[in-house]
C-alpha cells in the first residue's frame, strides 16, 4: 500500500516519530495532506525553550516544546503562523540587540497567544508589545511601570535580589500575582507594605549575611490565602517569628539549607501553619529522631514529612511514626536518608525544567533545589 493512501491519523503517527524542525518543514512540502499534518503537531507545541548555550543540537520539537539553538537563526519562517498556540516563550541574551532577534521581536509582538517570557532584558521600551504577557521572569532592571499595566502580572520570578522596600512597589503594582520566585536581601527587617491576597505560591531565597538578622515571615503574613511556600536559607531568630498569626490555607512547606534553625524556632514556624499537609526540611542538622512524634502532633492534618539531608533523622522515626499512626488511626509517610532508598520514593531533583504544565507545587516544586524550580507555571 502506498503511504499516500494511509488514513490521516496513521500519517500523523508515522510523522509523529520526526521531531527535527528543519526536517519537519522538508515533510510538509511532501503534498498539501502531509503540509496538513505536520501543522497539526505544531499545532501541539505551547512552549519555547532554549537549548544550551555551547550545544550543536538544531533546532527540533518534542513533547509539545519547540527547543531553539540560539546559533540557529529561524529568520525565513513565520512562527506565529506555524505554531498558533504558543504560549511561554524563552527570550535568547542577544535578542534586544541583535539582528538574529528579528523573529523573536515580530513573534512576542503579533502572537497573540503568548503570555509568558522568560529572559526579558533591557532596554524592553523599544519597539515591543507586551500587552498581553501575564507570566515573566526576569532580571527586572528596567521601569516596569512604563512597560506593564497594574494587575497585569500573575507571575513573577526575578533574577535579580530585592529588599522589602523594592518587593512592596512590585506587590502594590500587581496585587494579583498568583506565584513569586525571588531572591531577598535583609536590608529591611520588617516587612510593613500591601497586602498580597491573591498570592498561592512562594518561593524565597535569602541570599545576604546576616541570616539571624532576616526574617521572611512577616512578609508571609502579609499573604492571607498562600497554599505553597518554598524557603531557601531560613535560620532567623525565635523573636522574629510570630505564631499567634496563623495561616490555615497553607498546605505545602519546604524549608531547604535550614542549618541552624533550632528545634524551638522551627516550632514556633511550625505553630503558624496548623492545616499543613506536605512539610520539607532539608540540611537541618538540629532536628533529630526526639522530634518527630512531637512536630505530627503540632500538624493534626500532616501526611507526608519529607526529613532528606537531616543527619540526625534516621530509621527509629519511621519506626516511632508507624506505632504513632497505628495508635492514632492516621496515614503519614515519612522520607529520611538511609543506604537503601526504595524506589517508590519520590526523588529528590537537582536538575528541572525551566517551564512546567500545571499550577501544582506539589508536583513540581516540592522535591526540587531552589535552583532547579521552574522559571514559570503554566495554569
Amino acid at each position: 500500500m502506498s503511504i499516500n493512501k494511509l488514513p490521516n491519523e496513521c500519517l500523523y503517527m508515522i510523522l509523529d516519530h520526526f521531531n527535527g524542525f528543519e526536517e519537519l518543514i522538508r515533510l510538509s512540502k511532501v503534498s498539501p495532506r502531509w503540509l496538513l499534518v505536520v501543522l497539526l503537531k505544531f499545532s501541539k507545541v505551547k512552549y519555547l525553550q532554549l537549548i544550551g548555550r555551547y550545544s550543536s543540537d538544531l533546532d527540533y520539537i518534542d513533547n509539545g516544546k519547540l527547543w531553539k539553538n540560539t546559533t540557529e537563526t529561524l529568520k525565513s519562517h513565520n512562527l506565529t503562523d506555524l505554531f498558533p498556540n504558543l504560549k511561554i516563550v524563552e527570550v535568547p541574551l542577544h535578542f534586544f540587540v541583535s539582528l538574529e532577534s528579528y523573529d523573536f521581536r515580530r513573534l512576542i509582538n503579533e502572537h497573540p497567544k503568548i503570555k509568558g517570557l522568560i529572559g526579558l532584558y533591557d532596554p524592553v521600551e523599544y519597539g515591543y508589545n507586551l500587552e498581553n504577557i501575564e507570566m515573566i521572569s526576569s532580571d527586572f532592571k528596567f521601569e516596569f511601570k512604563k512597560i506593564f499595566r497594574p494587575d497585569q502580572l500573575k507571575q513573577i520570578r526575578f533574577d535579580k535580589s530585592l529588599d522589602y522596600t523594592e518587593l512592596s512597589q512590585v506587590i502594590e503594582y500587581f496585587p494579583n500575582l498568583k506565584r513569586l520566585n525571588l531572591p531577598l536581601r535583609y536590608d529591611i527587617k520588617k516587612y510593613y507594605g500591601p497586602n498580597l491576597a491573591a498570592l498561592k505560591i512562594l518561593e524565597v531565597e535569602i541570599v545576604t549575611y546576616p541570616y539571624d538578622e532576616f526574617s521572611i515571615f512577616p512578609f508571609m503574613d502579609s499573604c492571607p490565602n498562600l497554599e505553597s511556600a518554598f524557603l531557601h536559607f531560613i535560620h532567623g531568630k525565635d523573636a522574629s517569628v510570630n505564631d499567634s498569626i496563623k495561616n490555615f490555607n497553607l498546605r505545602d512547606l519546604v524549608i531547604k539549607q535550614a542549618g541552624h534553625l533550632t528545634w524551638s524556632s522551627l516550632r514556633k514556624i511550625l505553630l503558624k501553619f496548623p492545616n499543613l499537609y506536605h512539610l520539607g526540611i532539608r540540611k537541618n542538622k538540629n532536628i533529630d529522631d526526639s522530634h518527630v512524634e512531637e512536630l505530627v502532633k503540632l500538624l493534626p492534618k500532616i501526611k507526608l514529612i519529607d526529613l532528606r539531608s537531616c543527619d540526625k533523622v534516621t530509621q527509629k522515626s519511621a519506626d516511632i511514626l508507624s506505632k504513632y499512626c497505628e495508635k492514632s488511626n492516621r496515614s503519614i509517610k515519612i522520607y529520611y536518608d538511609c543506604e537503601e532508598e526504595p524506589n517508590e520514593w519520590p526523588q529528590l531533583v537537582n536538575t528541572g525544567d525551566r517551564i512546567c504544565y500545571g499550577f501544582d507545587f506539589m508536583k513540581h516544586c516540592f522535591y526540587k533545589t531552589w535552583n532547579s524550580l521552574p522559571h514559570l507555571l503554566d495554569e
